[in-house]
């Protein structure tokens, strides 16, 4: 089992949120304070965990450190979440995302996250810090959890940044002033606002070398970010092809992680500041697609085209 793992999964006991202290921030469920722990830093950068003194608790105890004033967690849903994971007697560090650069992308389901977590997350806004403190025999059962320095008699203390969750609001289509495409490149078909096709005949019969992003539409919405949750309608062709290898449009708009590595490098580099509400066509060069590696109905080496609607932004 890797850290990330230890840090996330697991058989757990049921999560208590504490005390009811009231937030000036979205009304949120404070909790209430942990006994022994001193959590310091902005959100959004690594916190400074300390322990004065042991925590000692007797089942999951919640704190929000830092009440944001986004959309919350849900439960079932997606977020993207930095964890730091300490020792309680001690406060030494076991593990934390921030040593990998990124957030991690979990459901909110006790199949990929500890349900004393989810229990704590549930509700709080996107922008919140939330501390969690529980038993490690109540997280990783009775064996503890040696590989990271948990011993099954001690406590273990979360500390939790909620990055992003699924945007709440999400337009039915591209909302905002047309833009002309230039002369040389593919022409969208459209049927009843939904893009069905590419008209190549004007278009360059050699594909362009460089990632380009053309925008259709000029959205007016907030921005989508690297690392947060956007939702997509999106056609896909490879260059001068006569049918999609991949389309929402038929089905519904998806929600994916951006500037996380989980889509090709020119949806990460492209989409990252394009505003909710806009339409682009993207073109990605093969170094910044797939490459040399074939995918279903994309042979290797392709530059493929790409019209992508921000439908909704987590702001």
């Amino acid at each position: 089992m890797t850290l990330m793992s230890l840090m996330l999964f697991g058989t757990a006991a049921c999560g208590d949120n504490g005390g009811d202290k009231s937030s000036t921030a979205s009304n949120v469920d404070m909790g209430s304070d942990i006994s022994g722990l001193k959590v310091t830093g902005a959100a959004g950068s690594e916190p400074k965990v300390q322990v004065t003194s042991p925590v000692s608790v007797d089942k999951p105890q919640t704190q929000v450190v830092t009440a944001g004033n986004g959309n919350p967690v849900q439960a079932g849903q997606e977020a993207l979440l930095n964890i730091y994971l300490a020792n309680g007697k001690n406060g030494k560090k076991a593990a934390a995302t921030w040593d990998n650069g990124a957030p991690v992308d979990v459901k909110m389901d006790e199949s990929q996250l500890f349900k004393p977590v989810i229990d704590a997350l549930v509700g709080k806004p996107q922008g919140s810090r939330v501390a969690i403190a529980a038993p490690v025999k109540s997280i990783y059962g009775p064996q503890g959890a040696s590989q990271i320095g948990l011993k099954a008699t001690d406590s273990v203390v979360f500390v939790v940044d909620i990055v992003s969750v699924p945007p709440k609001d999400v337009l039915d289509g591209p909302d905002g002033d047309k833009v002309d495409v230039p002369a040389d490149a593919p022409q969208v078909v459209e049927k009843d606002g939904n893009v069905t096709g590419f008209d190549w005949s004007k278009a360059a019969k050699n594909p362009p070398k460089k990632l380009q992003v053309i925008p259709l539409v000029q959205g007016s919405g907030p921005p989508a970010r690297a690392q947060s949750l956007v939702t997509f309608d999106y056609f896909g062709e490879v260059y001068g092809a006569d049918k999609p290898f991949d389309e929402s449009y038929t089905k519904q708009p998806v929600t994916f992680a951006l500037g996380m590595s989980k889509l090709i490098q020119g949806w990460d580099k492209g989409l990252v500041g394009v505003k909710a509400g806009s339409r682009v066509m993207i073109i990605v060069p093969p170094d910044q697609g797939y490459g040399a590696q074939a995918q279903p109905n994309i042979p290797a080496n392709s530059t493929l085209v790409f019209v992508v609607d921000i439908l909704g932004v987590d702001d």
